[in-house]
């Protein structure tokens, strides 16, 4: 059997380090996502990163473009863009920009602080609703 060209070899050697890593990082999301809890639940309210940055992960590689490409027509850094796929925290505004271009709902992901209390209804634009009616026993308007 001839040898393999040592440019082919290393190539080959990249590719199979970077399939194990890809299966080792495949195998940590799927053992996270069995978790019923949140990745993060603690005295302050935060955004669950690990969560989106499963859910973007995919949609990142799909496009094709590098990661300083994404970033920039998204609105953040690539910096922030490794954070998310890390899990760690970045800013609300951030979370948001990325929601929007991946076309998620940034509330899916944020997580209350402990022992929050349950958040109150919104009212619809302008206040609650109104009813104007006149009585007929008196002839005024209510």
């Amino acid at each position: 059997m001839t040898a393999l060209d040592p440019s082919i070899a290393r190539a080959m050697n990249r590719l199979r380090r970077a399939l194990e890593k890809r299966m080792r990082m495949d195998d940590r999301a799927e053992e996270l996502a069995a978790r019923s809890r949140p990745i993060r639940r603690g005295t302050l309210a935060a955004y669950d990163t690990a969560a989106l940055g499963r859910k973007l992960r995919p949609m990142l590689e799909y496009d094709g473009r590098g990661w300083r490409a994404l970033a920039e027509e998204i609105g953040v850094t690539p910096p922030d863009l490794s954070r998310v796929m890390a899990g760690q925290d970045i800013a609300a505004q951030k979370v948001f920009a990325i929601c929007d271009w991946a076309g998620l709902d940034a509330r899916a992901f944020y997580r209350p602080r402990r022992g929050a209390p349950p958040p109150r209804k919104r009212l619809r634009p302008g206040g609650p609703r109104k009813f104007h009616v006149n009585s007929t026993e008196t002839g005024v308007s209510a």
